[in-house]
């Protein structure tokens, strides 16, 4: 018998128990001007066979003006069962960043938390951070960047990138799951040899530090960039540099892989959209992997189409396809949109794997004060070694909202997931909920 998962964050329409869990930046205001968000929800939802009732609260403070933009919010609930267990916070997160820009100069600050459990699935996840996890258990995200930027307007620049991430995995009973951190730097500088042509150096390094018995790397690299624009329309990008990736294992010796990294790329604008291709290679802890695409984005009538296709091949796999696709359309009445990307990624001990993300969702107003919107969400992770097990999981979400007076809602819904860690091993999980949302704010 599963253990019923009391965070459980389903993603995708129906996980909106907090109205908007991660706010977006607001749209520009005016000069000075500050924003005030409050949202509120209150939920009775039945889970594989548990009734429980949430209580959300969620805050935003956002300002922008021509030089600066600032955002900072807060998103938490509290989950009770009625079979008497204690109370619970549910997927709190958090976000706060900070902004300023002018002529000669730029700096941005971010910093988020969140707690969600180990399985949730997201249209926004970063595909290239790891790999699809079928686990109980809890998974705490930090992450912070720093970007500063000196020089814009000057024939002279320089940028500087700082960034920190960790992991950590609680109540979890996969032993592979390993608590992360990762540190990086990246320190750019800029020659304007004359208004079409830019040459500069880059270098980087990064840290990644996991629990025992897990891998340990770190990787630098220094290589020169040139950028040239051949038209106005058309520009292209050369970097040619060196990396070194060392891998750490305990009770193994160091393995060490170094060489020549490359990218060659270009972008020709058009009236309708752009065309761009690269052909890139480099070293990472899964060893060398060279990737060739093509990338073309189209503006439609009512909607907007971006399409890409390449083939990526490595040390210790064949040649594989890589496809991209995006589909947005305005309908009249509602919107939809179409979503399928790839990319590569490693887990904790190093083995490399090709995450595939599908995504669907429509949105459609019944009436002035109603609305429906479906979901779909479909993750899939194949692993490159076959010693590894691939995972699938597939995510369906319906949400029923009907306005009421003095900006509340009444909003029902289902969700459905199937995971599959085998062919013979299969979890379903199913959810129905019902309960009132409020969402108000004020300028000040």
């Amino acid at each position: 018998m599963t253990r019923r998962r009391t965070y459980r964050l389903t993603g995708g329409l129906a996980a909106t128990g907090l109205v908007v869990l991660c706010a977006a930046p607001a749209a520009p205001q005016d000069a000075g001007g500050l924003e005030a968000r409050l949202r509120f929800s209150q939920r009775l939802t039945q889970e594989d066979g548990t009734l429980s009732t949430t209580t959300g609260l969620g805050v935003t403070l956002s300002s922008r003006t021509r030089t600066e933009s600032f955002l900072f919010s807060v998103d938490s609930g509290l989950e009770q069962d009625f079979d008497g267990s204690s109370m619970v916070q549910k997927d709190p997160r958090v976000i706060l960043s900070y902004g300023r820009e002018s002529a000669s100069s730029a700096l941005s600050t971010d910093f988020s938390y969140s707690r969600t459990d180990v399985d949730s699935v997201s249209e926004d996840d970063d595909l290239a951070d790891g790999v699809l996890q079928l686990d109980e258990g809890l998974l705490q995200r930090y992450s912070g960047k720093l970007f500063l930027e000196l020089g814009r307007d000057a024939p002279f620049g320089a940028t500087v990138d700082l960034g920190y991430s960790a992991k950590a995995y609680s109540e979890t009973s996969n032993s592979n799951l390993l608590d992360e951190e990762k540190v990086n730097a990246t320190l750019a500088l800029r020659f304007d040899l004359d208004p079409r042509i830019s040459a500069g150096l880059r270098s980087s390094i990064s840290e990644t530090d996991r629990d025992d018995p897990g891998q340990d790397t770190s990787s630098a690299s220094i290589g020169g960039t040139l950028d040239f624009g051949v038209t106005k329309t058309l520009s292209t990008n050369a970097y040619l540099g060196y990396s070194r990736v060392t891998k750490s294992t305990p009770g193994l010796p160091d393995d060490t892989q170094k060489g020549l990294a490359y990218t060659l790329s270009f972008t020709e604008q058009r009236p309708n959209g752009d065309l761009s291709g690269s052909l890139s290679s480099d070293i990472d802890e899964a060893g060398r992997r060279t990737i060739a695409r093509i990338d073309r984005s189209l503006e439609l009538p009512g909607g907007a189409l971006r399409a890409g296709v390449g083939v990526s091949t490595s040390e210790d796999d064949s040649l594989r396809p890589l496809l991209s696709f995006a589909y947005n359309h305005g309908l009249p009445r509602g919107t939809f949109a179409v979503k399928f990307d790839q990319a590569f990624s490693t887990d904790s001990d190093g083995e490399e794997a090709l995450n595939s993300n599908f995504g669907v969702n429509y949105r459609q107003e019944l009436t002035p004060l109603s609305s429906l919107q479906a979901g779909l969400i479909l993750r899939d992770t194949d692993f490159v070694s076959d010693d590894d097990t691939d995972k699938r999981k597939l995510q369906l979400d319906l949400v029923y909202r009907h306005s009421l007076a003095q900006d509340w809602n009444v909003v029902g819904g289902y969700s459905h997931s199937i995971s599959d860690r085998s062919s013979d091993d299969r979890e379903y999980s199913s959810k129905v909920f019902i309960g009132l949302e409020k969402a108000t704010q004020w300028r000040f």
